[in-house]
């Protein structure tokens, strides 16, 4: 049934990609990857909402605008990049702040999975009408266990009566056995004028920077963009929509939901979503193999066959560069590591070998003692062609860490630009500042960068 709601989507796609690490990075967070049902989160997201929005602005930082741009397909959308993230009340006013005020706005995150749509739509409506009225609508997921990973919503019908912190173990049970408090999904229906008002009203120094900020006036640039500039971000207070507005607000509502959703924030999570063998086990790949081994969730996105046996209860995610090998029940534990590889400033938190850009995808293939091989692939190349700097190669994290270590002095040798494995050298040496590569035809190009030995 198609939905004439007339109301705008602010799709929050920001994130750091370390919950789901390994697989998850920075330049590819979670709701990129085609964890459920082969495709992304984000990709799901944008579908649920083409009947009930007629058109979607996406919040993400400036690192992320291509994969959102090639994962919204043919979807109507604008851009709102960030260049340093300031969470979500924010980035909930920029967006309100170029729509005219009786506009309805639905704010949902892009990396959460909802399996029951039509709930969901159902829950929408009734979140549209309440909003119409000139209420801040949330939504509340009714709790299927009690969960200490969630913050919690406090309601006598559709009143709200406070929010509440993630709970421990025994305060999580008390909620669930009281009744009244719902998981709060973080999505939420507003008029855009409503949400501002509130905004000055209540934090009046963050309602001015928003409206002060001059790179959101205007149209966006050809690719449907606002870019706020870092001046412009930083002075905007870093705080959720939670602390800085429904708290405080007297007009908050709640819709009381029940839509199969999950924030698939562990893998833990993500184990429930995934069918199992006869003994429990999870296997991503066909090839895989668990002996004597139960309960186990093996997410391999490497070239290597995994195969254990006498295990169990283990998670093991593989990827091209990294192997994490834990505990089922225990993912939590994983932001430890990501706290070492943080303290050790790892590339492999930034991105995978592969990275979408602006222009394709940049692969790093190989890295030697002195070499570097990569591969370039163009969606395509205009008519004037394409001319890539030695700065946009070095977009690319391990790239960028990898020629620090290979390349370290100002003159790189391109050794050649072609689609052959095995390429012949030439003998063009130059300033790597001055550097750049130039193309005319769409193709698949292997270049491979060596220090310069004289």
């Amino acid at each position: 049934m198609k939905l004439s709601l007339k109301m705008i989507h602010i799709l929050m796609s920001g994130g750091s990609g370390t919950r789901l690490w390994p697989l998850s990075r920075l330049r590819m967070p979670k709701q990129y990857l085609p964890l459920v049902e082969g495709r992304s989160l984000f990709e799901s997201t944008v579908s649920r909402h083409n009947e009930l929005c007629s058109s979607h602005i996406v919040v993400t930082n400036a690192s992320q605008f291509a994969l959102a741009k090639r994962q919204m397909g043919q979807a109507k959308a604008t851009y709102i990049l960030e260049s340093v993230g300031r969470n979500t009340a924010p980035a909930i006013g920029m967006a309100c702040r170029l729509l005219p005020k009786e506009t309805l706005v639905l704010v949902t995150p892009s990396d959460h999975l909802i399996r029951n749509v039509e709930a969901y739509h159902c829950a929408a409506r009734q979140a549209a009408e309440f909003a119409k009225q000139g209420y801040l609508v949330t939504f509340g997921v009714e709790p299927e266990y009690p969960e200490t990973g969630f913050g919690y919503i406090q309601a006598e019908s559709s009143v709200v009566l406070a929010f509440k912190e993630k709970p421990d173990a025994s305060t999580a049970a008390s909620y669930i056995e009281q009744g009244g408090y719902y998981w709060n999904a973080g999505i939420f229906c507003f008029q855009a004028g409503v949400y501002l008002q509130e905004l000055q009203r209540l934090a009046p120094d963050l309602y001015h920077a928003v409206m002060g900020s001059s790179s959101l006036e205007g149209s966006p640039d050809i690719n449907q963009c606002y870019t706020p500039s870092l001046s412009e971000m930083m002075a905007m207070t870093d705080i959720s929509i939670d602390y800085a507005v429904l708290e405080h607000s007297d007009k908050v509502r709640v819709v009381p939901c029940r839509m199969g959703w999950s924030d698939l924030g562990s893998f833990d999570a993500l184990d429930a979503e995934f069918p199992k063998d006869d003994q429990g086990n999870t296997l991503s790949h066909s090839a895989d193999l668990a002996l004597e081994s139960r309960n186990n969730l093996l997410l391999n996105f490497g070239a290597q066959r995994v195969v254990i046996q006498g295990l169990d209860e283990v998670l093991l995610v593989n990827t091209e560069d990294s192997i994490y090998l834990g505990r089922k029940g225990q993912s939590q534990g994983l932001r430890e590591v990501v706290k070492v590889l943080q303290k050790e400033k790892s590339p492999l938190l930034q991105a995978h070998r592969e990275m979408v850009t602006s222009y394709g995808s940049l692969r790093l293939i190989d890295r030697k003692e002195s070499t570097m091989i990569l591969e370039l692939t163009f969606n395509e190349i205009p008519q004037q062609g394409i001319t890539l700097t030695a700065q946009d190669l070095m977009d690319h994290p391990l790239i960028a860490h990898a020629w620090q270590t290979i390349l370290p002095d100002d003159t790189i040798r391109c050794l050649t630009l072609g689609v052959s494995k095995e390429p012949a050298e030439s003998s063009n040496t130059v300033s790597l500042h001055q550097w750049s590569l130039e193309l005319s035809q769409a193709c698949n190009m292997l270049a491979v960068l060596q220090r310069n030995s004289g």
